[in-house]
This record gives structure tokens, sequence and C-alpha cells, in this order.
């Protein structure tokens, strides 16, 4: 495959959302400030800026210092600037990744709380993107949620923009989904998650997974989607590289992969739909304390609600820039089926209230996904934050939903969720879903 074929191949779902990729010949340069490069926060946006940053563009370069990489997060004691450039470079063979200062006629991409006249900040939970200096106050704890929604906001403003100047400010946290930043010093980094189930390992699923091992490597992963990588979905993935895609390799194993190189030791995975899977059908009660439902195919929601599941986290991306995140308890009104109805062609028989049944589906045409990188790492990184959130005390803390909008000036809003009439989760029997997940380690959020 030559190298015009590769970036058809690469940039394919981006035009098919209706957006046209960067100037090839125009070069971003990443700098940082020192002190921030050396803290968590700044090594974790240095790590997710070159990441997305290089999937953006074929042309990156790396304009601050080598340093050894933080010993809280995965790959401590490693070079900082080799791991990023052999990142970028693994995704796409044929771009100009290297290392060199910020030059004349460069887009610089500046990361930390000043030195520059723009920056992108973050700060625990807080995120800033503007004109410097930052407006965040310094949080002590190591979070890094903060600093990598500050790059995704920076990229979505590079790529609106087209290298534009960025001439508004704007502000905001993660902690409840607010453009008001808040000064809590809760870290996820190193807390112990329980056993986190991700059904779909798309772009959405797997930079969900990416996020969760960059806070902590203290959790037992499972992973089911049937699907191989293409090159298609290195664009919107932290995780996918053009090696995977060479081979067709699975999506789980791809995850699986890098979840172990990052230290995460009990990773199983299941190359199936969520409806075959045995890890899904056979488990037992309570062995599943979260699940990231990130898959859309097979009636993949029937499945799930007919499986009494944990809590459900997810986010989804639309045609408009925006990325949704969600949150469904066992017990509460709105299920996941009320959000997704089931296809038409889809005649479920089963009973909802007597426990799990046997599985229907259906075969259905697989509908090509368009997004653009940035939303689909948005809608994994809102994903784990809110799992990362679950083991502190006062959980939840935003709406059951919250739509972060991109197209513009960044907006954040929260809604509930309504329940649909005619939903199979009226006639769930809520006393069985609670004996379903009876020993989870987030049983108690069910109402």
């Amino acid at each position: 495959m030559d190298q015009q074929q590769f970036y058809d191949r690469l940039n394919d779902r981006m035009l098919r959302y209706g957006a046209s990729p960067l100037d090839q010949t125009q070069v971003v340069t990443i700098t940082a400030s020192p002190g921030y490069l050396a803290s968590y926060d700044g090594q974790v946006a240095a790590l997710v800026a070159c990441n997305l940053l290089g999937r953006l563009s074929p042309s990156v370069q790396i304009g601050f210092p080598d340093i050894p990489i933080h010993p809280r997060l995965p790959w401590a004691g490693r070079s900082l600037v080799k791991h990023a450039l052999d990142g970028m470079r693994t995704a796409d063979p044929f771009g100009s990744y290297g290392t060199r200062q910020v030059t004349a006629g460069d887009f610089r991409f500046h990361l930390g709380p000043d030195g520059h006249n723009t920056v992108i900040h973050g700060s625990g939970w807080n995120a800033y993107i503007g004109t410097g200096p930052s407006q965040l106050s310094p949080i002590e704890s190591d979070v890094g949620i903060g600093a990598a929604l500050a790059v995704v906001l920076g990229a979505a403003n590079l790529f609106r923009t087209r290298f534009g100047a960025m001439t508004e400010s704007f502000a905001c946290n993660a902690w409840d989904w607010t453009d008001v930043p808040k000064r809590v010093e809760f870290s996820p980094v190193e807390i112990s998650l329980g056993h986190v189930m991700t059904a779909g390992l798309g772009s959405v699923g797997s930079a969900a997974n990416y996020f969760l091992a960059l806070a902590t490597r203290d959790f037992r992963a499972t992973l089911i989607d049937p699907d191989g990588v293409g090159i298609h979905n290195i664009t919107r993935s932290p995780i996918f590289t053009d090696a995977d895609a060479k081979i067709d390799l699975a999506k789980v194993e791809a995850v699986a992969a890098f979840l172990r190189r990052a230290g995460v030791e009990d990773v199983a995975d299941d190359p199936v739909a969520l409806h075959q899977s045995a890890l899904w059908n056979l488990r037992e009660t309570g062995a599943t304390d979260v699940l990231i439902s990130a898959a859309n195919e097979f009636n993949v929601r029937y499945h799930i609600e007919m499986g009494f599941p944990p809590v459900q986290l997810y986010a989804t991306t639309g045609r408009n820039w925006q990325a949704t995140l969600m949150r469904h308890v066992p017990g509460a009104k709105a299920c996941s089926l009320c959000m997704f109805p089931p296809d038409e062609k889809f005649a479920p028989t089963t009973c909802a209230t007597d426990g799990p049944t046997a599985h229907q589906t259906t075969v259905e045409e697989k509908r090509p996904d368009a997004a653009l990188p940035f939303l689909s790492f948005a809608a994994g990184l809102m994903t784990a934050a809110e799992v990362l959130k679950l083991n502190y005390p006062g959980y939840p803390f935003s709406a059951k939903r919250v739509m972060l909008g991109l197209k513009e000036q960044p907006l954040l809003v929260g809604t509930s969720i309504p329940h649909r009439t005619g939903c199979l989760c009226e006639g769930r029997h809520k006393g069985v879903h609670k004996a379903a997940i009876a020993g989870s380690r987030y049983a108690k959020f069910s109402i």
C-alpha cells in the first residue's frame, strides 16, 4: 500500500463526517512549561497531546525537553519523548514526526499554565484553554483528567479554526461537568476499580480503557468485541496502530495487549459480539462491577438490559461535533433501551422479570461509523472519568446525561434521561435486578 492509499483509508471516516484532513504541510510543534512537564498532570497532557495530534496531523514535532516518565504513570522511568514519538510513528508510518525547537511558521500547541500567549492547561479535574496565564488554581493531587480534557479542547479548536489563533478562553471541570472549575483534591491514581467490562472496543471503548490505564492499573478488565482493526480506526483510537490494521488484529487483542504493557495484570478478552460471549452470558452474580457499554450493533442494548447489568457508563459521538456521556444505574426509570430502542426488525419475546433467558439476535447490516478523532477521545475520556469517580463518597455529581459540544466555543449541558413508554424496563423486576448485581462493588448505587 502506498502513502496516498494509506491516507485515503486513514481519513475515510473523517471525510464521511463531512470534514477534511488538516493541511499536511503545516507543522504543529508541541511545547510545554518545564514545571508543568515535570508533573503528573503535565505528562498526561504531553502524552495525550502527542497521541491525539499525531493522529490528526502527519506533521508534528516535539518541542519540549526529554525527561523520564512520571513514576505514577505506566512506562515509568522511560524516555517521555521516545515513548511519545514511537506512538505517533506506529500510528502513521508515513508521517513526519521528530524533535526540534519551535520555529517561525509552526503552529505552537503549548501545554502549561504559562510560557506562551495561549495555553492548554489542566489541573486536577479542571481544564482551561485560552490566553495565558491560565485561570486555574494549582491542584496538588495527581489526577490527569483535566489535563487530558484540556488537550481535547485545544485539539478541537485547532481543527475547527484550521490553525487559527485561540481568541476566546474557556474553563470547565470534569467533576460535575460544568463550566465552573472545582477545587477537588481527590486523586483516582492507583485506586482499585474492581472488574471493568467493556462491550465494544471501537474508538470510544478503546479510548476509555486508554484513559483508565493512565490513572490506575488496579482493575480487572474484560473486553468484548467481534471486529478487527482497520486503517480507518487508527485516527479515532489512542491505542490502534498501523501494525494492528495490517493483520486485521482483533480489537480486543489490541486493547488487551496495550493494557498488559501498561501494567494491568488481569485481562480477559473475547472476540465475539456481546450476545455470543460466555464472559457476559455466564458471568457469576455480582462478578462485574461496572459495564462500559460502547457497542452499537446486534441490538446490543437489548442484550445488555435483558442481562440485568451493573452500573452502565458510556458516551457517544454525534454528527454536530458533540460527545454525550450517559449513566444508567440498576433500578432507574430510564435504561439504555430507553435511549436506543431495538431495531424494528427485532421482536423480543423473552420475559424480563424472571432472570436472564436465551438471547436472540438478528443479522444487521454494518453501518459505517463516522466521527472526528478528538470527539472519540472526548467520549472515551468522559467515560473513564466517570468510572474513576465511582469510588468517591457522594457519587454521582452530574446529570445522567452530559453533552460536550465542540463545534464552536465549547459547551457543557447536563440533562436527565427520559423513560421511553413501552420499554422493556417497565416490566423488569427490581428485586431480580438487585439480586443479579448483589456483591458487586457499586451495587450501592442501585435504586
